[in-house]
């Protein structure tokens, strides 16, 4: 059992990496277009006193969307803010317990924010609620798009956690905490001279 687990969650994690590295790069052009899209808006009230609508509507809706996968492509690539003036100090299993609680954390707080999402967008699609903006936007397209997002965040954390908690009881202690643990300074700027 504890083999399948291992290569489920050792397969599952390389999955979710590609995906993430995939959908990252779709968000990043949602980020550009919208800029894009925002700059012409300026110009256009600027110069012209016309405003292109839906320019700060859609940006917000951009926005949501993009959070889950910014959230796991900084879990995934150790990118998130990191406190660490005691976090080093521990010894390696100590981190790995805290690695492991901040994992349980993310997992307590985001799964009820999924699934109340969830019940916000099907409401929205019961009753064919439009923003109440001068697009007249479908609610339930942006906020379907924005829970597939919190999706995605969920399914990594709870797999990078089934990782870091596989290789935990097989006592590969130096592994989970390459999986999950936070980089140290040190880790980052060897990491950067190797860039």
């Amino acid at each position: 059992m504890l083999q399948f687990l291992d290569t489920v969650s050792e397969k599952g994690l390389f999955i979710v990496k590609k995906i993430c590295f995939y959908g990252i790069i779709i968000q990043g052009l949602l980020l550009f277009f919208m800029s894009f899209f925002i700059c012409a808006d300026v110009l256009m009230r600027k110069l012209f006193s016309y405003s292109i609508r839906g320019s700060i509507e859609l940006s917000s809706y951009t926005l949501a969307v993009m959070s889950g996968w910014i959230f796991a492509y900084a879990l995934l690539t150790k990118a998130h803010v990191r406190i660490d003036i005691l976090y080093n100090k521990f010894s390696l299993k100590l981190r790995l317990i805290l690695d492991v609680l901040s994992y349980l954390s993310l997992l307590i707080f985001f799964v009820p924010l999924t699934y109340y999402s969830y019940h916000f967008f099907y409401t929205s699609w019961e009753k064919k609620s439009v923003a109440n903006t001068p697009l007249h936007t479908p609610l339930w397209i942006p906020q379907g798009l924005w829970i597939i997002s919190l999706i995605f965040f969920v399914v990594v954390v709870f797999i990078m956690l089934l990782r870091i908690l596989i290789l935990i009881v097989k006592k590969d202690y130096l592994e989970a905490y390459n999986v999950g643990g936070a980089s140290t300074l040190e880790e980052e700027i060897e990491k950067e001279k190797a860039a």
